[in-house]
Parts: structure tokens; C-alpha cells; sequence
């Protein structure tokens, strides 16, 4: 049965579709990261500004290595992701590869999500996707499907299932050692592994 529902959600992206999905934090929305029209649709739905980056989702930290820039960073990335990936922690890093639209200035922020089955999805669709909570941007995530297919409904694909938390992740950036948002995962934790 969830690899059925993988697939499904799988066609949905290849199809250039908003998935919105359960993940281990919040619902969230997933689009391919090489989708511009779908990404910019994301934008929209949230009534999110262009100039706020997307996070990128990745299957594992081999996904993750791919698409940021070598350098201390990277080597910072790779210490923390062996303690807390996967798991509710967003990290902020020089990027490679990422369009424009995601990201505009020269960072991405990669997460591996604690959730099996969105894992199994990510490596589907060649280990990546953009993502983003399911909310109008500066209000609080939804909790269940049936308030979010209510307030979009326009989003094509729910993936079954309910979020595992509801508290969205700790972002960590990198290159300037800050915390740009606080979720289960403190900064002190963080930067007592650097």
C-alpha cells in the first residue's frame, strides 16, 4: 500500500504537481527542484515572497554532499548530519547547482527527513525536491489533511498519513553559525558538535 501511494505521489511530481505531504514535521509541500513553473506555484500558493528560499529535502547525506558547495561547511555538514540526520534539522550551506528560484543567494538549506516513506520517495525522484510547510506564509503549519485539502484546495496530490511532530524543523546556517529558526533541535546542541 505505501509503495502505491509513493508512486502515485511520484507520477503527481513528475507531472509537475504540488504534492502536499506528512513528513516527520509538519505538513509540508514538495515540488521538483528543477520545476521552475511548479516551484514558483509553491510561491503562490503560500503567498510566500520570491525572495524567501525554498529548503531542499534530501533521500541521505551522499544527496546532500551533491548539492553544496566543498569547504569547511561542507565538512561542518557532514559532522552534524552523523549525529542528527535524519531528523528534524534544516542546515543552511554554499550551494551547487541550486536554480535561482529556489535560492537566490548561493545557499541551500538540506534536510534528510526522519520518515521512511518520504525518503523512499525522495531517492524515486533522483534524491532531492524543494519543500515547504503547508501554511500561508507567517502563520502557523496545518495539523491535519482534511484543514489543509479545505484551505488548498487546489494542491492535486495529498499523500495519505498524518505529520509524525508538529513542530517544524531547527534551521542551522552554516556559514554564518546562527540558528535562523529553533525547532526540537536547540543551537547550543548544534554547536556544542562543531
Amino acid at each position: 500500500m505505501a509503495d502505491q501511494e509513493v508512486l502515485k505521489s511520484v507520477q503527481a511530481l513528475l507531472a509537475g504537481q504540488i504534492v502536499a505531504f506528512p513528513t516527520d514535521t509538519v505538513f509540508g509541500v514538495l515540488v521538483r527542484i528543477e520545476d521552475q513553473a511548479a516551484c514558483e506555484s509553491v510561491y503562490k500558493l503560500k503567498h510566500r515572497s520570491m525572495r524567501k528560499p525554498l529548503q531542499v529535502l534530501v533521500a541521505d547525506l551522499q544527496a546532500a554532499l551533491a548539492l553544496c558547495m566543498p569547504g569547511p561547511e561542507q565538512s561542518a555538514l557532514e559532522q552534524l548530519a552523523g549525529v542528527f540526520w535524519p531528523g528534524p534539522l534544516t542546515l543552511v550551506v554554499p550551494a551547487r547547482g541550486i536554480p535561482a528560484w529556489i535560492s537566490g543567494d548561493g545557499t541551500v538549506g538540506l534536510r534528510v527527513p526522519g520518515h521512511t516513506e518520504l525518503r523512499a520517495l525522495l531517492k524515486a525522484v533522483g534524491g532531492h525536491l524543494a519543500a515547504s510547510s503547508l501554511n500561508i506564509s507567517g502563520l502557523p503549519p496545518l495539523e491535519t489533511a482534511e484543514e489543509a485539502q479545505r484551505r488548498f484546495p487546489l494542491i492535486q496530490r495529498f499523500h495519505p498519513g498524518k505529520p509524525l511532530a508538529h513542530t517544524p524543523s531547527t534551521v542551522y546556517d552554516l556559514v554564518h553559525r546562527l540558528a535562523l529558526r529553533t525547532g526540537e533541535i536547540e543551537a547550543t546542541d548544534i554547536e556544542a558538535r562543531l
